[in-house]
C-alpha cells in the first residue's frame, strides 16, 4: 500500500552530498519524492512508497551517513505520514524550497 512520510533534519554538516546519498537509498527501495534544503538550513524529504521501504529509508536517514572518516550525525529529526498525494514519478533532489510539496 503506497504511503507518504515528511522528514525535516539537521546536521552540521548536512550537504547536498547528504541529499544525493538520500536519493541512491530512495532509488534503491523504489520511493518517489523529493528532497530541498529550507530556509533555514535543515533539509526536507517527502517521499512516497510502499510503508515497509519508507520505514527503511527513514532509519536509514536517522542514522546518518558514514564515509570513510566523514560522519554527519543527524542532530534533530522529525518525521511524519502524511496521505500519498501520487504527484512524484521518481526521486529528486530540488535546489530550492518547495514549500507547496509540505503542505
Amino acid at each position: 500500500m503506497l504511503k507518504c512520510i515528511e522528514v525535516t533534519m539537521w546536521a552540521e554538516r548536512l550537504s547536498y552530498d547528504y541529499l544525493s546519498w538520500a536519493k541512491g537509498i530512495a532509488t534503491r527501495l523504489n520511493i518517489n519524492g523529493v528532497a530541498f534544503f529550507k530556509n533555514d538550513g535543515s533539509a526536507e524529504i517527502v517521499a512516497e512508497g510502499e510503508e515497509r521501504n519508507l520505514i527503511k529509508f527513514v532509519n536509514r536517514l536517522k542514522r546518518g551517513r558514514f564515509f570513510a572518516h566523514f560522519f554527519s550525525p543527524i542532530e534533530n529529526f522529525s518525521a511524519a505520514w502524511k496521505e500519498p498525494k501520487k504527484e512524484f514519478e521518481t526521486f529528486f533532489i530540488s535546489d530550492h524550497s518547495m514549500q507547496e510539496f509540505t503542505s
